[in-house]
Protein backbone atom coordinates (compact mmCIF):
# COMPACT_ATOMS: atom_id res chain seq x y z
CA UNK A 1 0.00 0.00 0.00
CA UNK A 2 3.11 2.31 0.83
CA UNK A 3 4.75 1.45 -2.71
CA UNK A 4 1.11 2.77 -3.98
CA UNK A 5 1.31 5.26 -2.66
CA UNK A 6 4.64 6.70 -3.84
CA UNK A 7 4.19 5.63 -7.38
CA UNK A 8 0.85 7.96 -8.64
CA UNK A 9 2.43 10.98 -7.93
CA UNK A 10 5.50 9.90 -10.52
CA UNK A 11 2.69 8.62 -12.58
CA UNK A 12 1.12 12.25 -12.62
CA UNK A 13 4.56 14.23 -13.27
CA UNK A 14 4.78 11.99 -16.70
CA UNK A 15 1.54 12.55 -18.06
CA UNK A 16 1.94 16.20 -17.64
CA UNK A 17 5.05 16.09 -19.49
CA UNK A 18 4.33 13.77 -22.56
CA UNK A 19 0.94 16.42 -22.59
CA UNK A 20 3.38 19.41 -22.91
CA UNK A 21 5.85 17.91 -25.47
CA UNK A 22 2.66 16.90 -27.52
CA UNK A 23 1.59 20.07 -27.84
CA UNK A 24 5.10 21.93 -28.77
CA UNK A 25 5.01 18.78 -31.35
CA UNK A 26 1.36 20.20 -32.57
CA UNK A 27 2.57 24.05 -32.60
CA UNK A 28 5.93 23.07 -34.46
CA UNK A 29 4.07 21.09 -37.17
CA UNK A 30 1.36 23.73 -38.00
CA UNK A 31 2.57 25.13 -40.92
CA UNK A 32 2.45 28.45 -41.50
CA UNK A 33 -0.38 30.14 -41.83
CA UNK A 34 -1.45 32.44 -43.80
CA UNK A 35 -0.95 36.36 -42.43
CA UNK A 36 -4.55 36.80 -41.46
CA UNK A 37 -3.47 34.58 -38.32
CA UNK A 38 0.04 35.43 -37.42
CA UNK A 39 -1.56 37.92 -34.53
CA UNK A 40 -3.57 34.97 -33.03
CA UNK A 41 -1.13 32.60 -33.51
CA UNK A 42 1.30 34.69 -31.26
CA UNK A 43 -1.20 35.26 -29.19
CA UNK A 44 -2.01 31.33 -28.84
CA UNK A 45 1.76 30.96 -29.14
CA UNK A 46 2.16 33.41 -25.93
CA UNK A 47 -0.79 31.50 -24.34
CA UNK A 48 0.90 28.41 -24.65
CA UNK A 49 4.24 29.67 -23.32
CA UNK A 50 2.42 30.52 -20.30
CA UNK A 51 0.68 27.43 -20.23
CA UNK A 52 4.10 25.66 -20.41
CA UNK A 53 5.44 27.42 -18.10
CA UNK A 54 2.79 27.28 -15.47
CA UNK A 55 2.34 23.69 -16.21
CA UNK A 56 6.56 23.67 -15.29
CA UNK A 57 5.65 25.47 -11.71
CA UNK A 58 2.97 23.14 -11.26
CA UNK A 59 5.18 20.41 -11.79
CA UNK A 60 7.70 21.91 -9.82
CA UNK A 61 5.71 22.46 -6.94
CA UNK A 62 4.43 18.73 -7.41
CA UNK A 63 7.92 17.39 -7.63
CA UNK A 64 9.02 19.06 -4.31
CA UNK A 65 5.48 17.71 -2.65
CA UNK A 66 6.47 14.41 -4.26
CA UNK A 67 9.83 14.35 -2.97
CA UNK A 68 8.45 15.86 1.01
CA UNK A 69 5.99 13.16 0.63
CA UNK A 70 8.49 10.61 -0.43
CA UNK A 71 10.55 11.62 2.54
CA UNK A 72 7.93 11.51 5.01
CA UNK A 73 7.03 8.15 3.60
CA UNK A 74 11.00 7.20 4.12
CA UNK A 75 10.97 8.61 7.61
CA UNK A 76 7.93 6.55 8.43
CA UNK A 77 9.31 3.46 6.33
CA UNK A 78 12.54 3.59 8.81
CA UNK A 79 10.32 4.05 11.64
CA UNK A 80 8.32 0.84 10.80
CA UNK A 81 11.30 -1.05 9.87
CA UNK A 82 13.11 0.32 13.32
CA UNK A 83 9.63 -0.99 15.09
CA UNK A 84 10.30 -4.01 13.31
CA UNK A 85 13.62 -4.79 13.89
CA UNK A 86 12.67 -4.07 17.35
CA UNK A 87 9.37 -6.27 17.42
CA UNK A 88 11.82 -9.31 15.63
CA UNK A 89 14.14 -8.55 18.36
CA UNK A 90 11.10 -9.04 21.10
CA UNK A 91 9.96 -11.61 19.17
CA UNK A 92 13.68 -13.36 19.42
CA UNK A 93 13.49 -12.73 23.23
CA UNK A 94 10.62 -14.31 23.70
CA UNK A 95 11.48 -17.16 21.90
CA UNK A 96 14.49 -17.64 23.89
CA UNK A 97 12.24 -17.09 26.76
CA UNK A 98 9.54 -19.56 26.02
CA UNK A 99 12.64 -22.22 25.18
CA UNK A 100 13.84 -21.33 28.13
CA UNK A 101 10.52 -21.86 30.31
CA UNK A 102 10.06 -25.01 28.39
CA UNK A 103 13.35 -26.08 29.46
CA UNK A 104 12.21 -25.26 32.94
CA UNK A 105 8.91 -26.88 32.37
CA UNK A 106 10.85 -30.27 31.32
CA UNK A 107 13.00 -29.66 34.43
CA UNK A 108 9.62 -29.54 36.70
CA UNK A 109 8.10 -32.39 34.97
CA UNK A 110 11.35 -34.59 35.91
CA UNK A 111 11.29 -32.98 38.86
CA UNK A 112 7.48 -34.12 39.30
CA UNK A 113 8.17 -37.67 37.64
CA UNK A 114 11.01 -38.09 40.48
CA UNK A 115 8.86 -36.83 43.13
CA UNK A 116 6.29 -38.96 42.47
CA UNK A 117 8.58 -41.82 42.36
CA UNK A 118 10.16 -40.97 45.57
CA UNK A 119 6.70 -40.55 46.74
CA UNK A 120 5.10 -44.52 45.70
CA UNK A 121 8.30 -45.74 47.31
CA UNK A 122 7.82 -43.31 50.55
CA UNK A 123 4.37 -44.99 50.59
CA UNK A 124 5.80 -48.68 49.89
CA UNK A 125 8.69 -47.95 52.81
CA UNK A 126 5.83 -46.46 54.76
CA UNK A 127 3.37 -49.95 54.32
CA UNK A 128 6.48 -52.25 54.86
CA UNK A 129 7.63 -49.86 58.12
CA UNK A 130 3.94 -50.24 59.32
CA UNK A 131 3.75 -54.08 58.19
CA UNK A 132 6.99 -54.26 60.46
CA UNK A 133 5.73 -52.66 63.44
CA UNK A 134 2.68 -54.51 63.24
CA UNK A 135 4.96 -58.23 63.44
CA UNK A 136 6.85 -56.72 66.21
CA UNK A 137 3.89 -55.57 67.61
CA UNK A 138 2.59 -59.11 67.69
CA UNK A 139 5.96 -60.83 68.43
CA UNK A 140 6.62 -58.34 71.21
CA UNK A 141 2.77 -58.83 72.57
CA UNK A 142 3.90 -62.68 72.44
CA UNK A 143 7.34 -62.14 74.38
CA UNK A 144 5.11 -60.53 76.85
CA UNK A 145 2.68 -62.84 76.87
CA UNK A 146 5.69 -65.69 77.48
CA UNK A 147 7.91 -63.95 80.40
CA UNK A 148 6.95 -64.11 84.07
CA UNK A 149 6.17 -60.72 85.44
CA UNK A 150 9.08 -58.02 85.87
CA UNK A 151 9.41 -54.76 87.18
CA UNK A 152 8.93 -53.26 83.78
CA UNK A 153 6.42 -55.59 82.66
CA UNK A 154 3.37 -53.04 83.00
CA UNK A 155 5.11 -49.93 81.09
CA UNK A 156 6.32 -52.32 78.55
CA UNK A 157 2.60 -53.52 78.02
CA UNK A 158 1.85 -49.67 78.19
CA UNK A 159 4.04 -49.36 75.42
CA UNK A 160 3.00 -52.09 73.60
CA UNK A 161 -0.81 -50.53 73.78
CA UNK A 162 0.45 -47.24 72.51
CA UNK A 163 2.32 -49.23 69.35
CA UNK A 164 -0.61 -50.45 68.47
CA UNK A 165 -2.98 -47.36 68.84
CA UNK A 166 -0.33 -45.67 66.52
CA UNK A 167 -0.44 -48.56 64.25
CA UNK A 168 -4.41 -48.45 63.93
CA UNK A 169 -4.37 -44.69 63.94
CA UNK A 170 -1.43 -44.79 61.08
CA UNK A 171 0.52 -42.54 63.58
CA UNK A 172 4.00 -43.00 62.57
CA UNK A 173 5.03 -40.44 64.45
CA UNK A 174 4.36 -42.23 67.54
CA UNK A 175 4.72 -45.86 65.81
CA UNK A 176 8.35 -46.09 64.93
CA UNK A 177 9.50 -44.38 68.40
CA UNK A 178 7.14 -46.62 70.45
CA UNK A 179 8.19 -50.04 68.98
CA UNK A 180 11.77 -48.62 69.78
CA UNK A 181 11.57 -47.89 73.31
CA UNK A 182 9.81 -51.05 73.89
CA UNK A 183 12.58 -53.12 72.18
CA UNK A 184 14.70 -50.85 74.28
CA UNK A 185 13.84 -52.00 77.21
CA UNK A 186 13.19 -55.40 76.70
CA UNK A 187 16.91 -54.98 75.37
CA UNK A 188 18.32 -53.44 78.92
CA UNK A 189 15.98 -55.64 80.61
CA UNK A 190 18.17 -58.91 79.63
CA UNK A 191 21.08 -57.08 80.32
CA UNK A 192 20.13 -56.30 83.52
CA UNK A 193 19.56 -58.09 87.22
CA UNK A 194 16.87 -57.07 89.61
CA UNK A 195 14.71 -58.34 93.05
CA UNK A 196 11.81 -56.99 93.00
CA UNK A 197 7.83 -57.60 94.94
CA UNK A 198 5.07 -58.81 92.59
CA UNK A 199 1.75 -60.99 92.56
CA UNK A 200 1.83 -64.13 90.71
CA UNK A 201 -0.21 -67.47 90.65
CA UNK A 202 1.99 -70.16 92.03
CA UNK A 203 1.60 -74.14 90.56
CA UNK A 204 -1.78 -74.38 93.11
CA UNK A 205 -2.64 -71.43 91.12
CA UNK A 206 -3.16 -68.93 94.21
CA UNK A 207 -2.34 -65.62 93.97
CA UNK A 208 0.81 -64.77 96.11
CA UNK A 209 3.04 -61.24 96.50
CA UNK A 210 6.45 -62.86 96.37
CA UNK A 211 9.80 -61.64 96.25
CA UNK A 212 11.40 -62.22 92.71
CA UNK A 213 14.59 -62.50 91.43
CA UNK A 214 15.33 -61.71 87.35
CA UNK A 215 18.32 -62.28 85.75
CA UNK A 216 18.31 -60.96 82.49
CA UNK A 217 15.41 -63.04 80.75
CA UNK A 218 17.45 -66.19 81.62
CA UNK A 219 16.06 -67.13 84.72
CA UNK A 220 12.92 -65.85 86.56
CA UNK A 221 12.54 -67.20 90.07
CA UNK A 222 10.77 -66.57 93.34
CA UNK A 223 10.60 -66.75 97.52
CA UNK A 224 7.63 -66.16 99.65
CA UNK A 225 9.07 -64.90 102.66
CA UNK A 226 8.24 -66.32 105.89
CA UNK A 227 8.26 -70.29 103.95
CA UNK A 228 10.61 -72.27 102.57
CA UNK A 229 8.43 -72.20 99.36
CA UNK A 230 11.11 -71.40 96.51
CA UNK A 231 10.42 -71.37 92.71
CA UNK A 232 12.21 -71.21 89.36
CA UNK A 233 10.02 -70.39 85.61
CA UNK A 234 10.47 -73.42 83.16
CA UNK A 235 9.40 -73.35 79.83
CA UNK A 236 6.32 -75.19 79.59
CA UNK A 237 4.24 -75.02 75.93
CA UNK A 238 1.16 -76.26 77.09
CA UNK A 239 0.41 -73.89 79.81
CA UNK A 240 -1.13 -70.10 78.85
CA UNK A 241 2.10 -68.56 78.42
CA UNK A 242 4.30 -70.72 78.10
CA UNK A 243 6.39 -71.21 81.26
CA UNK A 244 4.96 -72.62 84.37
CA UNK A 245 6.95 -72.16 88.25
CA UNK A 246 8.83 -75.32 89.10
CA UNK A 247 8.85 -75.72 93.25
CA UNK A 248 10.24 -79.09 93.45
CA UNK A 249 13.56 -78.02 93.95
CA UNK A 250 16.43 -79.21 96.19
CA UNK A 251 17.01 -77.62 99.29
CA UNK A 252 20.76 -76.63 98.35
CA UNK A 253 19.11 -74.82 95.03
CA UNK A 254 16.32 -73.15 97.19
CA UNK A 255 19.25 -71.77 99.59
CA UNK A 256 21.02 -70.67 96.27
CA UNK A 257 18.19 -68.48 94.83
CA UNK A 258 17.32 -66.92 98.40
CA UNK A 259 21.58 -65.90 99.03
CA UNK A 260 21.03 -64.29 95.61
CA UNK A 261 18.73 -62.07 96.12
CA UNK A 262 20.33 -61.18 99.16
CA UNK A 263 23.22 -60.37 97.40
CA UNK A 264 21.62 -59.27 94.29
CA UNK A 265 19.78 -56.30 96.62
CA UNK A 266 22.30 -55.30 98.33
CA UNK A 267 24.42 -54.78 95.24
CA UNK A 268 27.37 -57.34 96.11
CA UNK A 269 30.20 -59.11 94.08
CA UNK A 270 29.17 -61.92 91.76
CA UNK A 271 26.94 -64.86 93.04
CA UNK A 272 25.68 -68.32 91.74
CA UNK A 273 22.14 -68.83 90.10
CA UNK A 274 20.62 -72.25 89.44
CA UNK A 275 20.13 -71.82 85.49
CA UNK A 276 18.66 -74.76 83.45
CA UNK A 277 21.35 -74.49 80.60
CA UNK A 278 20.13 -78.28 79.46
CA UNK A 279 16.45 -77.74 79.61
CA UNK A 280 16.61 -80.87 81.58
CA UNK A 281 13.57 -79.67 83.49
CA UNK A 282 12.00 -78.14 80.97
CA UNK A 283 8.32 -79.37 81.11
CA UNK A 284 7.57 -82.96 79.25
CA UNK A 285 6.48 -81.93 75.40
CA UNK A 286 6.16 -85.60 74.33
CA UNK A 287 2.58 -85.78 72.66
CA UNK A 288 1.59 -89.10 74.96
CA UNK A 289 2.35 -86.61 78.02
CA UNK A 290 -0.68 -84.63 76.86
CA UNK A 291 -3.79 -85.29 78.83
CA UNK A 292 -6.89 -86.67 77.22
CA UNK A 293 -8.79 -83.35 78.44
CA UNK A 294 -5.75 -81.88 76.74
CA UNK A 295 -6.55 -83.03 73.58
CA UNK A 296 -10.42 -82.70 74.01
CA UNK A 297 -10.04 -78.68 73.92
CA UNK A 298 -7.41 -78.93 71.76
CA UNK A 299 -9.51 -80.64 68.90
CA UNK A 300 -12.02 -77.74 69.00
CA UNK A 301 -15.99 -77.40 69.22
CA UNK A 302 -16.54 -80.21 66.96
CA UNK A 303 -15.18 -82.44 69.32
CA UNK A 304 -18.54 -82.13 71.33
CA UNK A 305 -20.45 -83.76 68.37
CA UNK A 306 -18.15 -86.52 68.33
CA UNK A 307 -18.05 -87.16 72.31
CA UNK A 308 -22.55 -87.32 71.84
CA UNK A 309 -21.86 -89.70 69.07
CA UNK A 310 -19.34 -91.97 70.93
CA UNK A 311 -21.31 -91.90 73.88
CA UNK A 312 -24.59 -92.54 71.89
CA UNK A 313 -22.43 -95.39 69.82
CA UNK A 314 -21.18 -97.40 73.37
CA UNK A 315 -25.08 -97.11 74.72
CA UNK A 316 -26.24 -98.78 71.36
CA UNK A 317 -23.35 -101.17 71.36
CA UNK A 318 -23.74 -102.29 74.52
CA UNK A 319 -27.15 -102.97 74.39
CA UNK A 320 -26.99 -104.86 71.66
CA UNK A 321 -24.27 -107.45 72.74
CA UNK A 322 -26.60 -107.85 76.10
CA UNK A 323 -29.79 -108.77 73.71
CA UNK A 324 -27.46 -111.07 71.63
CA UNK A 325 -25.55 -112.99 74.15
CA UNK A 326 -29.17 -113.46 75.90
CA UNK A 327 -30.60 -114.83 72.37
CA UNK A 328 -27.69 -117.12 72.42
CA UNK A 329 -28.75 -119.17 75.41
CA UNK A 330 -29.27 -122.67 73.64
CA UNK A 331 -27.13 -125.84 72.53
CA UNK A 332 -26.96 -127.73 70.37
CA UNK A 333 -28.14 -130.60 73.27
CA UNK A 334 -30.91 -128.83 74.08
CA UNK A 335 -32.36 -128.39 70.52
CA UNK A 336 -31.57 -132.34 69.96
CA UNK A 337 -32.95 -133.29 73.24
CA UNK A 338 -36.20 -131.51 71.85
CA UNK A 339 -36.07 -133.11 68.91
CA UNK A 340 -35.89 -136.27 71.05
CA UNK A 341 -38.87 -136.03 73.03
CA UNK A 342 -41.12 -134.66 69.93
CA UNK A 343 -40.11 -137.90 68.18
CA UNK A 344 -40.74 -139.92 71.17
CA UNK A 345 -43.84 -138.26 70.71
CA UNK A 346 -43.94 -136.70 74.45
CA UNK A 347 -44.65 -133.22 73.28
CA UNK A 348 -45.84 -132.63 76.90
CA UNK A 349 -42.28 -132.30 78.02
CA UNK A 350 -40.55 -131.12 75.01
CA UNK A 351 -42.96 -128.01 75.52
CA UNK A 352 -42.12 -127.99 79.36
CA UNK A 353 -38.50 -127.91 78.57
CA UNK A 354 -38.84 -125.42 75.72
CA UNK A 355 -40.57 -123.30 78.44
CA UNK A 356 -37.39 -122.98 80.75
CA UNK A 357 -35.17 -121.88 78.30
CA UNK A 358 -34.51 -118.30 77.09
CA UNK A 359 -33.72 -117.02 73.44
CA UNK A 360 -34.62 -116.67 69.70
CA UNK A 361 -34.81 -120.84 69.09
CA UNK A 362 -36.52 -121.62 72.31
CA UNK A 363 -39.26 -119.18 71.49
CA UNK A 364 -39.37 -120.28 67.55
CA UNK A 365 -39.60 -124.02 69.23
CA UNK A 366 -42.46 -123.25 71.86
CA UNK A 367 -44.72 -121.93 68.60
CA UNK A 368 -43.85 -125.07 67.08
CA UNK A 369 -44.94 -127.10 70.05
CA UNK A 370 -48.13 -124.97 70.62
CA UNK A 371 -49.30 -125.46 67.09
CA UNK A 372 -48.41 -129.09 66.85
CA UNK A 373 -52.31 -129.72 66.32
CA UNK A 374 -52.24 -127.68 63.80
CA UNK A 375 -52.56 -128.49 59.56
CA UNK A 376 -49.36 -128.01 58.03
CA UNK A 377 -49.87 -124.79 56.08
CA UNK A 378 -50.95 -123.39 59.29
CA UNK A 379 -48.28 -124.72 61.62
CA UNK A 380 -45.44 -122.74 58.55
CA UNK A 381 -47.46 -119.95 58.64
CA UNK A 382 -47.42 -119.68 62.32
CA UNK A 383 -43.59 -120.16 62.57
CA UNK A 384 -43.17 -117.40 59.67
CA UNK A 385 -45.34 -115.17 61.79
CA UNK A 386 -42.89 -116.02 64.85
CA UNK A 387 -40.16 -114.91 62.92
CA UNK A 388 -41.15 -112.05 61.47
CA UNK A 389 -41.94 -110.64 65.28
CA UNK A 390 -38.59 -112.16 66.02
CA UNK A 391 -36.33 -110.08 63.37
CA UNK A 392 -37.47 -106.55 64.61
CA UNK A 393 -36.34 -107.42 67.84
CA UNK A 394 -32.82 -108.79 66.84
CA UNK A 395 -32.05 -105.87 64.06
CA UNK A 396 -32.93 -102.75 66.26
CA UNK A 397 -30.44 -99.78 66.55
CA UNK A 398 -28.40 -102.11 63.71
CA UNK A 399 -29.23 -99.38 61.65
CA UNK A 400 -28.26 -96.66 63.92
CA UNK A 401 -25.42 -98.14 64.77
CA UNK A 402 -24.21 -98.13 61.30
CA UNK A 403 -25.51 -95.02 60.88
CA UNK A 404 -23.19 -93.02 63.69
CA UNK A 405 -20.21 -95.36 62.25
CA UNK A 406 -20.45 -93.32 59.45
CA UNK A 407 -21.13 -89.98 60.61
CA UNK A 408 -18.17 -90.02 63.05
CA UNK A 409 -15.68 -89.82 60.53
CA UNK A 410 -17.87 -86.48 58.66
CA UNK A 411 -17.53 -85.18 61.93
CA UNK A 412 -13.98 -85.85 61.81
CA UNK A 413 -13.65 -84.39 58.33
CA UNK A 414 -15.61 -81.29 59.43
CA UNK A 415 -13.36 -81.25 62.38
CA UNK A 416 -10.50 -80.86 59.56
CA UNK A 417 -11.55 -78.87 57.56
CA UNK A 418 -12.50 -75.72 60.35
CA UNK A 419 -8.68 -76.44 61.54
CA UNK A 420 -7.60 -76.17 58.23
CA UNK A 421 -10.19 -72.70 57.68
CA UNK A 422 -8.34 -71.37 61.67
CA UNK A 423 -4.86 -72.30 60.55
CA UNK A 424 -5.31 -70.03 56.71
CA UNK A 425 -7.25 -67.47 59.09
CA UNK A 426 -4.16 -67.10 61.40
CA UNK A 427 -1.67 -67.25 58.06
CA UNK A 428 -3.53 -64.20 57.13
CA UNK A 429 -3.27 -62.22 60.29
CA UNK A 430 0.59 -63.37 61.54
CA UNK A 431 1.97 -64.90 58.37
CA UNK A 432 3.32 -68.30 57.79
CA UNK A 433 6.74 -68.22 59.71
CA UNK A 434 5.60 -68.55 63.63
CA UNK A 435 4.54 -72.47 63.66
CA UNK A 436 3.28 -72.02 67.38
CA UNK A 437 0.32 -70.01 66.32
CA UNK A 438 -0.72 -72.41 63.54
CA UNK A 439 -0.55 -75.47 65.84
CA UNK A 440 -3.77 -74.71 67.20
CA UNK A 441 -5.79 -74.96 63.71
CA UNK A 442 -3.97 -78.16 62.93
CA UNK A 443 -4.49 -80.10 65.92
CA UNK A 444 -8.05 -79.46 65.58
CA UNK A 445 -8.03 -80.24 62.19
CA UNK A 446 -5.93 -83.93 62.99
CA UNK A 447 -7.02 -84.61 66.09
CA UNK A 448 -10.84 -84.64 64.96
CA UNK A 449 -10.36 -86.77 61.91
CA UNK A 450 -8.71 -89.24 64.35
CA UNK A 451 -11.31 -88.83 66.92
CA UNK A 452 -13.44 -89.82 64.16
CA UNK A 453 -11.97 -93.00 62.36
CA UNK A 454 -11.42 -93.93 66.23
CA UNK A 455 -14.64 -93.94 66.72
CA UNK A 456 -15.55 -95.20 63.48
CA UNK A 457 -13.68 -98.10 63.50
CA UNK A 458 -14.81 -99.75 66.48
CA UNK A 459 -18.63 -99.13 65.42
CA UNK A 460 -18.39 -100.52 62.08
CA UNK A 461 -16.48 -103.95 63.44
CA UNK A 462 -19.10 -104.26 66.35
CA UNK A 463 -21.87 -103.66 63.75
CA UNK A 464 -20.44 -106.66 61.66
CA UNK A 465 -19.84 -108.53 64.64
CA UNK A 466 -23.28 -108.10 65.71
CA UNK A 467 -24.83 -108.56 62.08
CA UNK A 468 -22.86 -112.18 61.70
CA UNK A 469 -24.84 -113.18 65.47
CA UNK A 470 -27.92 -112.25 64.48
CA UNK A 471 -28.00 -114.10 61.23
CA UNK A 472 -26.73 -116.89 63.14
CA UNK A 473 -29.08 -117.12 65.50
CA UNK A 474 -31.84 -116.57 62.58
CA UNK A 475 -30.47 -119.27 60.74
CA UNK A 476 -30.13 -121.87 63.94
CA UNK A 477 -33.58 -120.71 64.81
CA UNK A 478 -34.73 -121.72 61.16
CA UNK A 479 -32.85 -124.62 61.03
CA UNK A 480 -34.01 -126.10 64.63
CA UNK A 481 -37.63 -125.22 63.49
CA UNK A 482 -37.58 -127.01 60.45
CA UNK A 483 -36.49 -129.60 61.86
CA UNK A 484 -39.05 -129.56 64.57
CA UNK A 485 -41.58 -129.05 61.98
CA UNK A 486 -40.81 -132.24 59.65
CA UNK A 487 -41.13 -134.03 63.30
CA UNK A 488 -44.53 -132.74 63.90
CA UNK A 489 -45.48 -133.10 60.34
CA UNK A 490 -44.51 -136.55 60.27
CA UNK A 491 -46.14 -137.44 63.56
CA UNK A 492 -49.54 -136.12 62.29
CA UNK A 493 -49.04 -138.18 59.35
CA UNK A 494 -48.68 -141.26 61.19
CA UNK A 495 -51.44 -140.07 63.81
CA UNK A 496 -53.50 -139.63 60.35
CA UNK A 497 -53.12 -143.25 58.77
CA UNK A 498 -53.16 -144.95 62.60
CA UNK A 499 -56.59 -143.20 62.81
CA UNK A 500 -57.59 -144.47 59.09
CA UNK A 501 -56.36 -148.06 59.75
CA UNK A 502 -58.70 -148.06 63.34
CA UNK A 503 -61.76 -146.96 61.14
CA UNK A 504 -60.93 -149.71 58.82
CA UNK A 505 -60.85 -152.28 60.91
CA UNK A 506 -63.98 -151.32 63.18
CA UNK A 507 -65.65 -151.11 60.24
CA UNK A 508 -64.86 -155.16 59.59
CA UNK A 509 -65.53 -156.59 62.82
Amino acid sequence: MLRLRYIAPCFTQVYCLSLAALMLWSVSSVPVQAAAFSAEQTDFENRLQTAVEQTQRELEAEKARIQKELQVREDELQKVRSECRTLSDEIVERKIAIAQKQGALQELRRQRETMWVERTQFQEDLAQIESLCRDMQTELGELLDTLPVSEHRQSQRQRLTTLKKSIDHDGLDMMVPSAFKLVESLLSEGRTTAVYTADILDPQGRRQSVRMLRAGQNLFSYHIPGTSRTAIAISDPYQQGGYRWYEDLGKDMRQAIIDAMDRAARQEGICSLPIDVTGSMTAATDLYSKSLGGRFRSGGIVMFPLAIVAVWLVVLIIERLFIVLRESRHSLQFCEQILDLCSGGDFDKAEHLACKRQGIVARVLRVCLANRQQPPSILDDAIQESFLHELPRLERFLPSIRMLSSVAPMLGLLGTVTGIIATFDMISVVGGGKPRLLAGGISEALITTATGLAIAIPGLLAHSFLSSRIEGLIADAERFAASLSNVLKQKQSDSSRGDKTGGANRVTH
